[in-house]
Parts: structure tokens; sequence; C-alpha cells
């Protein structure tokens, strides 16, 4: 049992609530764990000069097919299956892996405004506690710039990925139409992965991934170490679930609910003008984006 599709970003995206209005159709099997980081080798050098924010992040390549056919065990009666990783976006050897483990896997990339999604995802990594310079003081290093606009890169990306599977194997979701028209762009997505487009879940208006607080960053950024950390391995495998369960405890208690700082108009107008290419790219895809241009 392997996927049938993948959700491969973007991160900030809305690739979490994509995976649960999935996995409520009873004709969809999905991955309890969210993002297995199975398709590519390294995520910690997505190009050249291009530096991580944070602690490694561990990719899950090298334990090998059995331990990833493993996270579908039970799918056997889904008509689909699948999985999502947002990092797949920007996974260079992405393509190749999928097309020699899975030939045939469809993809799903859901798109947001490209410095909303990077400035969203600033402040992800600041509440995991993660040290972070003034989000335009980073901007102001051009290693730290390419890595915030990376995954917003979106013609590069999704190129490669069209041109290795074909433009019927990939399918966008944009953030906006998600928020707006949920119902229609579920259908649209149950009609790509072949699956009953007629479900309905019971809300389409949950929230995920709500942003919040660390009341102790350096708590919060050790509890991340940790879970970004290799020797996690070495723990008997019975004792990970009772592990994993008290760091989110720890986690929980050490959460307050908040917004972050809205991002400056003159900034985004700024910043904007640098995805003009990518922009223009994602309209010739879907439909005209006036929303996403300066303003």
């Amino acid at each position: 049992m392997l996927p049938t599709f993948l959700i491969g970003g973007a991160p900030k995206a809305g690739t979490t609530a994509l995976w649960a209005l999935l996995d409520a159709h009873p004709e969809v099997f999905m991955t309890r764990m969210k993002e297995p980081r199975f398709f590519t080798r390294n995520l910690n050098e997505p190009a050249p000069g291009v530096h991580m924010i944070g602690p490694p992040r561990r990719v899950n390549f090298d334990r090998g097919i059995d331990w990833y056919q493993s996270l579908f065990a039970g799918s056997e009666g889904a008509l689909a299956r699948g999985e999502a990783s947002p990092q797949y976006i920007g996974a260079q050897d992405g393509p190749e892996i999928m097309e020699r483990w899975v030939p045939g896997v469809k993809i799903v990339f859901a798109l947001r405004q490209p410095v909303e999604r990077a400035y969203s995802q600033y402040w992800q990594h600041w509440k995991k506690g993660w040290r972070m310079a003034p989000f335009e003081r980073l901007l102001e290093d051009e290693p730290s710039l390419r890595y915030l606009e990376y995954m917003s890169r979106y013609a590069q990306h999704l190129e490669r990925y069209r041109h290795a599977f074909g433009p019927e194997r990939v399918h966008l979701v944009l953030f906006d139409d998600l928020r707006k028209e949920p119902q229609r762009v579920y259908r649209e997505l149950c009609r790509f992965i072949g699956v009953d487009d007629t479900f309905q879940p019971a809300s389409y208006d949950e929230a995920y991934n709500e942003f919040t607080s660390p009341r102790f960053r350096w708590l919060q950024r050790g509890l991340m170490a940790t879970h970004f950390a290799r020797f996690g391995r070495l723990v008997p495998s019975g004792a990970r679930p009772r592990l994993r369960r008290l760091r989110l405890r720890v986690e929980g208690m050490n959460r307050s609910a908040s917004r972050y700082v809205p991002l400056d108009p003159a900034l985004r107008a700024r910043l904007t003008e640098r995805f003009e290419d990518d922009i223009a790219y994602v309209e010739r895809l879907t439909r005209p984006l006036p929303e996403w241009r300066a303003r």
C-alpha cells in the first residue's frame, strides 16, 4: 500500500486544512504521521547559499520503503491514499524519488500570496522558539532572504513537477479560494484524486495551526530541538508515543493565544514586486490574482 496522491506544499498555505478535510472523506486514507518527509534525501540545503533557520529538519528517506509503506497499514479499502509533507515543493530531488517509488502518483500544491506566506512562516518559526531577527532586518541578509523567499518561488518549483509528472498529475489549490469557496475547492480536489465529490465534511470552518505565543521561548526551543534530534530513534518504539504525548503536553502548557504583528503594507508592496514573475506564472495556471499584487 503506497500513496495515490501527495500534498506537497507550500508551507503555511493551507496544507493542514487540506489534510484534515481529506481525512474526513470515507474513501480517503491519510497517514497519521502528517509529514513523513520521505520523498527527499535532504531538506537542509535546498539550494546553494540557502541557510535554514532552527535545527536541521529530519527526513526519512533513509528509513526505507518498508517503513514508509507501514504508514499506510489499514488502507486496503480506500480508493485514495495520501500524505502531506509541505517541504516537497522545494525538494529538488522530489520528482525523481517519487517517480521511482510511486510512479503515476498525483500531487497537490496549495499556494498563498508569496510575501504573506513567507511572513506567516517567519512567525511559525518564531513561535517554535527559534532565534529570529526582526523580519525586516532578516531580509537584509541575502542568504536568509533567499530562504524566506525560497518556498514562495512557485514558478521554478511547479515547473519542475509539471515537467516530470505532466500537468494532468499536478493540482493547484489557492489559499484564498480555500477560505472563500471551500466547497468548490473540495469538490475539485476530490475529483482530482478520484473519490466521490458529492461528500460533504461536517465543517469547513475549523481553524488549523492557529498562532500561539510560547510563554518561555527557551523552553519551546528546547522542545523543538528534541523533536528534530535523531536520537529519538534510539528510544524504544514502545516508549515513543508516551514521550511524544509528554512533549505535546508541555508545549500546550507553554502556549498562550496570540496574534502576530500584521505585515506592514508598504513592506508587503515592496517585496511583492520581487515575485511578479511567480504571480504571473500562477495566474496562467489558475485565474487572475489582483489580490496577490501590490496594493
